[in-house]
């Protein structure tokens, strides 16, 4: 009797994994592509194209230090003022307003954090804010570096005068440590909130490579 030759099942078997191969490359590269190709989501704030990557960066606060390190992973609302001035007031209760109104998302909610930063060093005053909710830090930094800080985001050119009753601009800095937008202070709260659920829904349709940082 004669055995039959195992050849034809072996092709058969080479030839299934080598389509089931170029099925998962063609799969990945298409993912790649779409999100590639993604149209960046139409926002009422500055969205940057490309985005910028910050520098490192150490601040203080109640909680202790605060790094650049402490941005990964997290969506990173921005406002610069004093605690114990109007400008900071207005600052902490707008970013407090755009909290509360993304709260129908609880996924985005959880990942904000609200970042008051300024060169005063106020731990009683900055604690009693953070007691406002949980995602707020109340941070400080020495003149020169906070003036570095700055710089790298654009707002030694849009700080609010005190006597003005707008509230200070916002700058978004997402996961990845990289400020992505800006927020004027005429932009009204809930506007805000729209921008930043249309950017946290897109994140791969920002540019990946960061604009290099020359400010020193």
């Amino acid at each position: 009797m004669m055995k039959r030759s195992s050849r034809p099942y072996l092709a058969r078997l080479i030839m299934a994994v080598a389509a089931v191969g170029l099925f998962l490359i063609g799969y990945q590269w298409g993912n790649q592509f779409q999100h590639a190709h993604q149209t960046p989501p139409r926002i009422q704030g500055v969205l940057l194209r490309p985005p910028i990557d910050l520098p490192e960066f150490e601040l203080y606060g109640p909680q202790g230090p605060f790094s650049r390190d402490n941005l990964h992973g997290a969506w990173s609302l921005i406002a610069f003022g004093s605690p114990g001035s109007a400008v900071g007031h207005r600052g902490v209760a707008r970013l407090i307003e755009i909290a509360n109104r993304i709260a129908d998302q609880p996924n985005l909610r959880k990942q904000l954090k609200l970042l008051l930063i300024s060169a005063d060093d106020a731990p009683v005053l900055a604690r009693d804010f953070e007691q406002l909710t949980p995602s707020l830090r109340v941070l400080s930094a020495p003149e020169q570096p906070l003036a570095e800080l700055k710089q790298a985001l654009g707002a030694a050119q849009r700080a609010p005068a005190e006597d003005t009753d707008l509230p200070p601009p916002l700058f978004l800095v997402d996961p990845k440590a990289r400020l992505i937008s800006l927020f004027s202070g005429g932009q009204s709260a809930n506007s805000i909130a729209a921008d930043l659920k249309a950017i946290s829904e897109q994140p791969n349709a920002l540019p990946s490579k960061p604009a290099p940082n020359t400010n020193h």
